[in-house]
């Protein structure tokens, strides 16, 4: 697990889909999630504008970043060494962040209705995941990490918004931590990925 300050890098947040989730304030002062395509309080949806430096989130004070794999044994008769098989690539992702405002706690925990965003949402029919259902390409969230300077960026596709927790601080500024676990193999590059993710990836 590498860590990172808020300063060195920057992280830019969408969803897998043309649309993103947005949380609205009512005329009772509730919290409502929604989905569409123009996002003011929320995450964005995939573009290579929204993955890009100028859209990255602010405020952000720390990274803890996890690259592994998930491993099976399979044991063969007469040897005593088992075989390490690789069954998918697992990335982790934990953002620390001040916090401004309820947008992350109630894409996490829901809403009044009991919406919950922390999968992501699809394009068509234009609705947020419910967590039930077969993950498809559009399911969950793509993170763009800008390292050296915006030289190299780490990007993770299709991460499931798993964890979220606030450190209050009676004398300081409160901050929020964001944790996100993918599946899907990352892509290193010198720029973001934003090409749609393929069924062959998930």
């Amino acid at each position: 697990m590498a860590y990172f300050l808020g300063s060195d890098v920057k992280v830019a947040l969408t969803t897998e889909s043309t649309n993103g989730v947005q949380v609205l304030e009512d005329a009772q002062n509730f919290y409502n999630l929604g989905v569409g395509a123009s996002v003011v309080n929320g995450v964005n949806p995939l573009s290579l504008t929204n993955l890009g430096t100028a859209a990255a989130l602010v405020d952000v004070t720390g990274i803890d970043l996890g690259i592994g794999a998930m491993d099976e044994d399979v044991s063969y008769l007469g040897h005593r060494t088992p075989l390490k098989a690789e069954v998918h690539k697992e990335t982790t992702i934990s953002l620390t962040i001040k916090r401004k405002n309820a947008v992350f706690d109630t894409i996490f925990s829901g809403d009044k209705d009991g919406a919950i965003g922390r999968w992501g949402c699809n394009a068509s029919p234009g609705a947020l995941h419910d967590g039930l259902s077969e993950p498809t390409t559009e399911y969950g969230f793509r993170l763009a990490i800008y390292i050296k300077g915006g030289h190299e960026v780490f990007t993770v596709s299709n991460a499931a918004f798993v964890g979220h927790s606030v450190t209050l601080s009676a004398d300081g500024t409160q901050e929020e931590t964001l944790e996100f676990s993918s599946q899907v193999e990352p892509v290193i590059d010198d720029a973001s990925y934003n090409t749609a993710t393929t069924e062959a990836q998930l």
